[in-house]
């Protein structure tokens, strides 16, 4: 969820000219978090990114889709159609099309299966081609992101600040002593594609790293609650997946700190402030019909 925007809408024209060859005749315009995206028909989605790490962000999301090309996951994936284009002051990224269905509100007992079935073949990737993936939270300042929230998190409540700083704290130690894996890293409904019942393609691959195979699970347990995530995995790794759980809304307001997105930065301190609250940091619990848990 992004904040109004005020970027120019000539950005657009100025694509059409870059790629004239697609079907701009049929695109569809959405928005995401950290994106704008333009869907082409079948032909291709242009992904633009804004902010003063633009460039920078845009050639590491389009190294991991080329890390992935031979991983040989078992549904598709995107693909980059052409070398990134950088504006003044954004840069457009161009993937393939994976067609499918979103179905964000399905229950648990409809997708637990093939949900597991992706979470291993994550895991089960042994190397990826193309000069490696992101650093683990690259998207939300790597090796800087406790830094980060120590500063946006200042102005919180005590009790708060205090715990945003003791969650950052027990992630990086859980790290640890994890032997790390080949994660998604947004492994949310929101970028699971569906073909009947089989998931028919995964996408956005921005924060996909080696790391600690529980970040998987961890929108998992936002959406559906630890019990349920318990199906599927071991009680030590649905632990962690929790401490990453609580982490989430910190990681995506230190990325908006540092995309220069003051509305969405305290849209997602809100969401901490709320679930610190409501004692839903860790778990939300059962998920309820049409629920948004994340």
């Amino acid at each position: 969820m992004g904040g109004p925007d005020p970027h120019p809408p000539d950005m657009w024209a100025g694509l059409r000219s870059v790629w004239p060859d697609l079907a701009w005749d049929r695109v569809q315009f959405r928005r995401g978090a950290f994106h704008h995206v333009a869907v082409l028909g079948e032909d291709a989605v242009i992904r633009v990114v804004y902010g003063p790490r633009h460039l920078r962000t845009t050639v590491r999301e389009a190294e991991n889709l080329t890390a992935f090309a031979s991983a040989g996951l078992p549904f598709r994936i995107p693909a980059e159609l052409r070398a990134p284009f950088h504006g003044d002051g954004w840069s457009a990224q161009m993937n393939s099309f994976v067609p499918g269905e979103h179905r964000p509100f399905e229950r648990w007992e409809a997708v637990r299966g093939a949900l597991a079935a992706v979470v291993a073949a994550m895991t089960n990737i042994i190397t990826v081609s193309g000069g490696g993936l992101r650093p683990v939270r690259e998207w939300c300042g790597a090796d800087e992101w406790p830094a980060v929230v120590a500063g946006i998190t200042a102005s919180l409540l005590p009790p708060e600040a205090r715990a945003a700083g003791r969650i950052v704290a027990d992630v990086l130690a859980a790290e640890e002593w994890v032997a790390p894996a080949v994660v998604h890293g947004d492994l949310g409904l929101h970028n699971v594609l569906w073909s009947g019942t089989e998931i028919s393609g995964l996408v956005d691959f921005d924060n996909a790293c080696v790391g600690d195979p529980a970040m998987d699970l961890a929108p998992l347990v936002g959406a559906f609650g630890a019990a349920a995530v318990a199906d599927i995995a071991d009680a030590e790794l649905v632990a962690r997946a929790q401490l990453h759980r609580a982490s989430l809304s910190l990681q995506v307001a230190a990325a908006a700190e540092l995309a220069g997105d003051g509305y969405l930065r305290d849209f997602a301190l809100d969401n901490f402030s709320d679930r610190f609250r409501s004692g839903t940091l860790y778990d939300p619990g059962p998920r309820r019909t049409g629920s948004r848990n994340g």
